[in-house]
């Protein structure tokens, strides 16, 4: 076992997530620098805002956040959880 790994989880993301990913991974493993976890930051939060505008529900984007800054098997269950649920949208009823 790695120290340091062990309370690592490993979770199935959505293929939308994939952008996401790559700056989480930088801020865990080049994050001493401030000015590049702040430009790490603004990408997520750029990429956040382009996801939920594109139709994805906001409880998505944040599970996956959530579980890609800690990798905890706590978040990846919540994550399964989240991805699970049906998507609601937004109905009226006109009858």
């Amino acid at each position: 076992m790695i120290f340091g790994f062990r309370h690592c989880a490993t979770a199935c993301l959505p293929h939308w997530a994939g952008v996401l990913h790559f700056p989480y991974w930088r801020i865990r493993v080049e994050g001493r620098n401030a000015s590049l976890r702040r430009s790490c930051y603004r990408a997520i939060e750029k990429e956040k805002l382009r996801l939920v505008e594109a139709g994805i529900p906001i409880e998505h984007v944040n599970a996956v956040c959530k579980y890609l800054v800690s990798h905890r098997q706590s978040n990846a269950d919540k994550l399964a959880k989240v991805l699970a649920e049906p998507i609601r949208q937004l109905a009226f009823d006109f009858t």
